[in-house]
């Protein structure tokens, strides 16, 4: 268990399982779900990769230390679709075993990329609070630590909040004097399109002449602000939160 807790330290990554399903069989035998709770803005060796990640053709997946290599034929095999690929003009010309790419390096078991030529504009930090605790001591806790994190966010990011229980409450962050959140039923299933017209990101019923269309952007500040904007209400939120 140490050596699984030391690498979570060093990855900021956790799995629910450690080895990967190899069949759709096995993956519906899986008792619980495969997923992975990942650490956002971890300092990691080496920093960000400024270039394209290498990518199996058939699965997606990205050049990785599992990824069996051979360095006669410059190719590599992916572990999922078992396909063999050759390696990009650059990498070929300089690859060998003695001088490998930091994806490819045992100790860098998670990278970054950051994709030269693309701005996707800020980063944004989507809350999701479980309301559901044994004692209120447990939730006053989650509410704490969720506080602190508050402080450690770039100051261009964006922040919103939803909480659940057996209700989900999508909550306005850009309201500062009476909170307000719009509420969905757990037990039942919303379109994408039905949740949209409920929040109203996309336009509901008919409009009068004249009267305007808000945009897409527009619509969504009122759940996503910058933290500055946010955090007073952000904070107000949190500590109305209630055990479900």
């Amino acid at each position: 268990m140490a050596h699984f807790a030391a690498q979570e330290a060093r990855d900021g990554v956790r799995f629910t399982w450690n080895i990967w399903p190899s069949s759709k069989i096995e993956a519906t035998r899986s008792v619980i779900p495969c997923g992975s709770v990942y650490t956002p803005l971890k300092n990691c060796t080496p920093g960000p990769l400024k270039y394209e990640p290498v990518r199996d053709r058939r699965s997606g997946c990205v050049l990785n230390p599992w990824c069996p290599v051979d360095f006669q034929t410059k190719q590599w095999t992916c572990p999922f679709s078992n396909s063999r690929n050759n390696f990009p003009p650059h990498y070929a010309q300089a690859i060998s075993e003695t001088n490998l790419p930091a994806e490819l390096i045992q100790q860098y078991t998670t990278v970054e990329y950051e994709l030269p030529g693309k701005f996707n504009g800020p980063p944004i930090f989507l809350y999701v609070v479980d309301t559901c605790f044994h004692t209120e001591e447990d939730l006053d806790e989650l509410k704490d630590s969720l506080h602190q994190s508050l402080a450690f966010l770039p100051e261009t990011a964006l922040v919103g909040l939803i909480s659940f229980g057996k209700m989900v409450q999508v909550h306005e962050v850009g309201v500062a004097d009476i909170p307000k959140s719009y509420s969905l039923r757990g037990n039942k299933v919303y379109s994408p399109a039905q949740v949209s017209e409920m929040l109203g990101l996309i336009p509901r019923g008919r409009r009068r002449p004249g009267q305007p269309v808000p945009t897409p952007a527009e619509a969504a500040a009122r759940f996503l602000l910058p933290v500055e904007q946010a955090q007073f209400s952000m904070e107000q939120i949190l500590d109305d939160l209630q055990k479900d």
